[in-house]
């Protein structure tokens, strides 16, 4: 699984003995500049942030792309079947996927779903609030249908810091995202 970083709890003594606590978040890096990066054995290429972190990844997992308490997630799974096709079986896609995304975690909150195309494939967007490893995140979840297999492209960060990284990383990233081999 993918590390992810734990948000530090800081003390702050207020009034008599009470505490407030007080979150520490580890601010993502404003990129400087965007690098191409291939996968040619998923059939994958994208764009990102020169200055953030960069892992390989093993199995299903492709890459992961992280600064502070921002992480991107590439995953590629294989199809048990043909991909979705059409605006019908799409919407079908959708509830499935939220479906399971709630019975992971229940407490989950829907902020958005949409049926759009992502790097020249059909794809479901599912934005909410989660929690991750014990952390409430916001996460974009993006999966693409192509005939071969599922890709998953995971974009989360503390939901403090997400609108923030989702303009100058996050929306620019998905926009780079290729399918290059269906």
């Amino acid at each position: 699984m993918v590390a992810i970083p734990v948000c530090l709890m800081a003390a702050v003594a207020g009034c008599g003995n009470s505490r407030t606590p007080v979150p520490s978040l580890a601010t993502p890096a404003p990129p400087s500049g965007f690098r191409p990066l291939r996968f040619p054995a998923a059939g994958l290429s994208l764009r990102a942030p020169s200055n953030w972190n960069v892992t390989a990844g093993h199995g299903r997992l492709i890459t992961t792309v992280s600064s502070g308490d921002a992480v991107v997630a590439l995953w590629r799974f294989p199809s048990g079947g043909p991909p979705p096709a059409g605006a019908a079986a799409l919407q079908r896609a959708a509830r499935q996927l939220l479906s399971a995304a709630r019975a992971r975690d229940p407490g989950m909150r829907l902020i958005a779903s949409q049926v759009t195309r992502i790097g020249g494939v059909p794809a479901v967007e599912l934005d909410a609030v989660e929690q991750i490893a014990g952390h409430e995140r916001q996460v974009r979840s993006s999966h693409l249908f192509e005939p071969r297999a599922e890709v998953v492209l995971e974009e989360y960060a503390p939901p403090q810091l997400f609108g923030g990284v989702e303009n100058t990383v996050f929306l620019p990233l998905t926009r780079s995202l290729l399918v290059t081999r269906a």
